[in-house]
């Protein structure tokens, strides 16, 4: 990417920052501002638009289209799937929860637009790719071993943890879920990651190794990395830091072995003007 690009990704990351600053400030009752917590997550966000933006700069797809897919992929990943985790392990309450889910929801859909428009002004080619088509049994084991794949790398990241970190179990003893609902909560939230994975894999103009990066970084930043870099009331430092290498590199290479499963091979591509559409 061309400096000027990193300049605009910059200045997503500080309208990122400061959608989230408004929404805490009219909505949770004028909170106030914390200038430490602010500057953290301006990093947070700079990695998060950092994926995001390769994606769009990247995409297949141009305008409103473009912004539902950077919507989808910044609320599943980088807050639907966050919020479910948290409330399931007891580091937020119901309230809690729904408030982080419709604060992710309105901030993903104010911010997309805008994203959109600062990185490509709605301009560009849109590229038409066919793929060659996939019999249904062949979506009908790969999507279901895609959301097994998922509980594997799920469980073994955390006995991992568990027994290289110790100290993660002082802060979970009094909020570790039945086993029953930890495993069975994994299954709609591995055919989220599944969906996400597709929708990338279908709309991104990257050779296949590098889309198979991106889905990892998408899965590692978004949804493990970028929301355990600023400080938080649910959860100390400490943890935070562990989980964030721990979900960090597990993710990435679920994404990574999941984007090779979905793959498919494409037959021709087709420019077509967006001017037009």
């Amino acid at each position: 990417m061309k400096a000027n690009s990193y300049l605009k990704l910059l200045i997503g990351a500080i309208i990122l920052t400061v959608l989230n600053v408004l929404y805490g400030f009219i909505f949770d009752s004028g909170e106030m501002i914390d200038l430490n917590r602010m500057l953290w997550a301006i990093l947070a966000n700079f990695l998060i638009v950092l994926v995001l933006g390769f994606y769009v700069y990247h995409s297949a797809i141009k305008k409103l289209k473009l912004v539902l897919s950077v919507f989808v992929i910044h609320y599943l990943i980088g807050h639907f799937n966050l919020s479910i985790e948290a409330y399931i392990f007891n580091v937020t309450d119901r309230s809690k929860t729904i408030e982080e889910m419709l604060h992710g929801f309105f901030v993903a859909i104010l911010f997309a637009p805008i994203f959109v428009y600062l990185l490509t002004n709605w301009d560009g080619q849109k590229v038409m790719a066919n793929f060659k088509s996939r019999p249904i049994m062949g979506w009908a084991w790969r999507v279901p071993v895609g959301v097994f794949l998922y509980l594997i790398f799920y469980l073994a990241a955390g006995m991992i943890l568990q027994t290289t970190y110790p100290e993660l179990m002082d802060f979970y003893k009094d909020k570790l879920p039945p086993f029953d609902v930890m495993i069975i909560t994994q299954f709609p939230r591995g055919l989220i990651f599944v969906a996400v994975a597709i929708l990338v894999l279908r709309t991104s103009t990257l050779p296949l190794i590098k889309k198979i990066f991106l889905i990892g970084s998408i899965f590692s930043v978004l949804g493990a990395i970028a929301p355990l870099i600023p400080p938080s009331e649910f959860m100390p430092a400490n943890i935070r830091l562990v989980h964030g290498i721990e979900v960090g590199i597990s993710n990435f290479i679920y994404g990574c072995v999941l984007g090779y499963l979905l793959r498919q091979e494409k037959q021709n591509e087709k420019l077509i003007d967006s001017g037009n559409q």
